[in-house]
């Protein structure tokens, strides 16, 4: 495997769209992808776009790179419903403003707006603001190399994706980020925005044999020597890494399963995991009786869990069991369906909340589950609540372990959540063959504190993402709030009572804050508060810069 550094310079990394693009950027923009910039020093407190300023003022800036702290050319600003490119130094006007306010937007080819996924959309900006705007962009990052064949021979039309590790509310995934298609020569290209990813090919047919079928293969590669987690590759803006793959190639041979039951109007899913973790999902002929199904598959050589999930008039349905395969066709594999189990939620208010608030609907706390395989089912990793026909609210769980996750809804929070003897606030929940019927129960409060202080840059009152990560039993991972630009403010109206570690970032920065690893890095700025309800502390932080969080 090669690194390789590639800071984006404009003059010759998209020279050849200019001519194209420049007319198309300042009508519609319809050649570029639509990327956007975080401004720096800002306020976000949402603009009134009707307030008109006294007298017409000059608004200009700079776009810089954000790696290399280089000024970018040709990038289209957009502010107020007007759009200009930026000359060589990256600088920007706009004349004869009279707004009071109003939204930056930046767009490049080969730049997105931030390091994080969830980065911001636009930049917010005041007629009163003295400091000098400057909107950063991040150059992509790159995925590069080739797909081949144990014996060498280049593999053309395989689909290399990659998968970005994704945090939120709900829990964690990966979420295919970018894809590309190799070339006659086995070549490939993808480019992502910085972040943690697996890098993986998808199952299908060798083009250059008749009946055999390309195995998936996905990496990081045990003994890599790149940055990486156990599970993850970790690519910075602008850098890029390259990978040569070798999925095997084998035989494919029919393998034909009946259903011990029929399937009605449902057509089954099923996938084939291996001993040594290989999953593939399998497209399936399905052939219908009267009193079964059959199903039929292709299948390499070796031995393999199926799964079948089906949907039912009646919920979900799901069967598991084993095949071998040696080199010839397999039949007389049955899936004994059962109903997955079905777990009813109810909701409870603590005693001792106010009255007068009117409280959430389940719905509102954003409660899942989330499985804590590391390699779970994509449809199986977070199982969302569901409305059943009695208007009774459920999840409907196949077998395996899980985390309750959730989040406030206004004034209230989960104070706590019980599935019989099972506190799902420190524990995970089991669900095995056949288990239903037991409720989880969630109990609201709305006794809450507050939170409130100002964050510093360098010792100056600056913009702030804070975040609040629970030392105590919690639904959520972590809280998290915009502070107000103008005078490095924020406040927490509804803070849940309970110990925390407190951070300030310069930017959104997301991350699994379930794992202590991830403040490690930022101890220096890390502060621990504990809050009682009805209270209202002020904790100052020092915010982590954006040179730190881009290491």
């Amino acid at each position: 495997m090669i690194v390789r550094p590639v800071w984006l310079d404009n003059r010759f990394r998209h020279g050849f769209r200019r001519s194209a693009c420049v007319l198309s950027m300042l009508t519609a923009a319809l050649c570029l992808p639509k990327l956007t910039a975080q401004m720096i020093g800002n306020s976000l407190a949402p603009p009134n776009s009707s307030a008109q300023a006294t007298t017409p003022i000059s608004v200009s800036g700079r776009v810089m790179n954000a790696m290399t702290n280089l000024p970018v050319s040709r990038a289209l600003v957009r502010f107020s419903g007007r759009a200009v490119l930026t000359g060589r130094e990256g600088k920007f006007e706009f004349d004869q403003v009279t707004a009071a306010s109003g939204f930056f937007q930046v767009i490049k080819p080969g730049f997105y707006s931030s390091i994080d996924a969830g980065g911001s959309i636009t930049s917010s900006w005041r007629a009163s603001q003295t400091a000098p705007i400057e909107l950063r962009l991040y150059p992509e990052a790159i995925f590069t190399g080739t797909v081949t064949a144990p014996n060498g021979d280049p593999l053309p039309h395989v689909v290399v994706s990659a998968r970005r590790r994704v945090y939120d509310g709900s829990g964690r995934g990966w979420v295919p980020t970018g894809q590309a298609q190799t070339d006659s020569h086995g070549r490939f290209r993808v480019t992502v925005p910085p972040g943690d990813y697996r890098l993986e090919t998808m199952a299908g047919a060798n083009r250059n044999a008749s009946g055999q079928i390309i195995l998936p293969v996905r990496v990081p590669a045990e003994g890599s020597s790149i940055t990486s987690t156990s599970d993850s590759i970790h690519i910075r803006s602008g850098e890029e890494l390259r990978f040569d793959l070798h999925p095997a190639v084998s035989n494919a041979y029919k393998v034909t399963a009946t259903f011990d039951s029929s399937l009605g109007r449902g057509f089954p899913r099923i996938t084939a995991r291996s001993g040594n973790g290989l999953r593939l999902p399998l497209p399936v002929k399905e052939a219908s009786s009267d009193a079964s199904s059959v199903a039929t598959m292709e299948l390499p050589s070796g031995t393999y869990t199926l799964t079948a999930s089906v949907l039912s008039p009646d919920g979900s349905e799901q069967a598991q069991t084993t095949v071998t395969v040696t080199d010839r066709d397999v039949s007389g594999v049955i899936f004994h369906l059962a109903q997955v189990p079905v777990l009813p939620v109810e909701l409870q208010v603590d005693g001792s909340a106010t009255s007068d608030n009117q409280q959430p609907s389940l719905q509102q706390l954003g409660l899942t589950l989330e499985n804590t395989e590391s390699d779970a089912e994509p449809m199986n990793s977070t199982i969302r609540l569901v409305t059943r026909r009695d208007r009774t609210v459920a999840f409907t769980v196949p077998p395996g372990s899980y985390r309750l996750r959730g989040r406030s809804s206004g004034t209230w929070y989960i104070e706590s959540a019980s599935y019989g003897a099972t506190d799902l606030l420190q524990q995970e929940l089991t669900v095995g063959p056949g288990v239903g019927g037991t409720p989880i129960r969630i109990t609201v409060s709305d006794q809450t504190a507050s939170l409130q202080g100002v964050c510093r840059l360098g010792g100056v009152p600056s913009d702030c993402w804070v975040y609040l990560i629970p030392s105590t039993p919690s639904a959520e991972t972590v809280f998290i709030l915009h502070g107000n630009s103008t005078d490095g403010s924020y406040h927490y109206a509804h803070v849940p009572p309970g110990s925390y570690q407190a951070v300030a970032f310069a930017e959104r920065y997301t991350a699994d804050y379930s794992d202590p690893a991830t403040l490690v890095p930022f101890a220096t700025r890390v502060r621990a508060v504990t809050i009682s309800a009805g209270e209202k502390p002020t904790l100052d932080l020092d915010v982590v810069p954006t040179a730190e969080m881009t290491r």
